[in-house]
């Protein structure tokens, strides 16, 4: 056996020993998901204060910001928020696996009419070629493949106690963050939400999100009349850091 192998061997081991070992509480699932532009980089940039992956057109901008579940604990209350299982630990595994893949989208519109982001037309598509549809677009699965299971959703009961249902539409969180379906963005005006997929398998290196029939125009301009009658479709490029590390108190 050649010695990169047996360090590789012998690394593994250590890593699996301490994760098996460790108290309860005290590791936590880490993903980082960081933008990747090609080099050609075109409506693509990286917003250098934020970090976030920008699409901008004619005065026309999407943003779009990775949220982990450290960012999502910071940002909601663990005890109610339905983004994260916290405080829940796994008994098994001795940390909080992620329950989603979260974004933060923020649509700002200088130039045009109206412009419009169906969540429903969002996708996640994996290195492997696995697809994801958003929380937002649920009913919108084909076959098997694209099926995944939302059974263990959390909301926040009256009594203070945390519970887990199949509905996940009871969780007053959702109605206030999440992007929703059918929010035109006037001219000189933003709109901004949480796009929920569902959470990375631990081997994923890589991932795009997709946001298809991007409306850019509307046959008449007040807000709720019209047929949209120009589209256009954006990808976002993501690489995956993740896994299991002590937690930094």
């Amino acid at each position: 056996m050649r010695l990169t192998n047996k360090l590789f061997l012998a690394t593994g081991l250590s890593a699996l020993l301490m994760v098996s070992c460790a108290p309860i509480g005290t590791l936590e699932y880490l993903v980082d998901a960081s933008p990747v532009l090609d080099s050609s980089g075109g409506d693509y940039h990286i917003d250098p204060i934020d970090s976030s992956a920008v699409w901008t057109q004619e005065g026309i901008s999407v943003k779009v910001k990775f949220y982990n579940d450290q960012m999502l604990d910071a940002e909601y209350d663990p005890k109610t928020s339905p983004y994260t299982l916290t405080p829940w630990i796994d008994p098994e595994r001795g940390y909080t696996p992620p329950l989603w893949t979260v974004f933060d989208i923020t649509v700002i519109n200088q130039t045009r009419d109206r412009v419009e982001l169906d969540p429903t037309n969002a996708i996640l598509l994996l290195e492997n070629g696995q697809r994801f549809f958003c929380r937002q677009g649920a009913g919108h699965w084909y076959d098997e493949t694209e099926y995944y299971d939302y059974s263990y959703v959390k909301w926040g009961g009256r009594d203070g106690v945390t519970h887990y249902h199949a509905n996940f539409d009871r969780n007053d969180v959702w109605t206030k963050s999440e992007y929703r379906r059918e929010k035109p963005v006037r001219k000189g005006r933003k709109y901004n939400g949480k796009l929920t997929f569902p959470a990375l398998p631990p081997d994923t290196k890589s991932f795009t999100l997709h946001i298809d029939k991007f409306i850019l125009a509307f046959d008449k301009f007040e807000v709720g009349w019209g047929n949209p009658v120009e589209f256009t479709d954006m990808a976002f490029r993501f690489g995956v850091d993740q896994g299991v590390r002590e937690k930094v108190e």
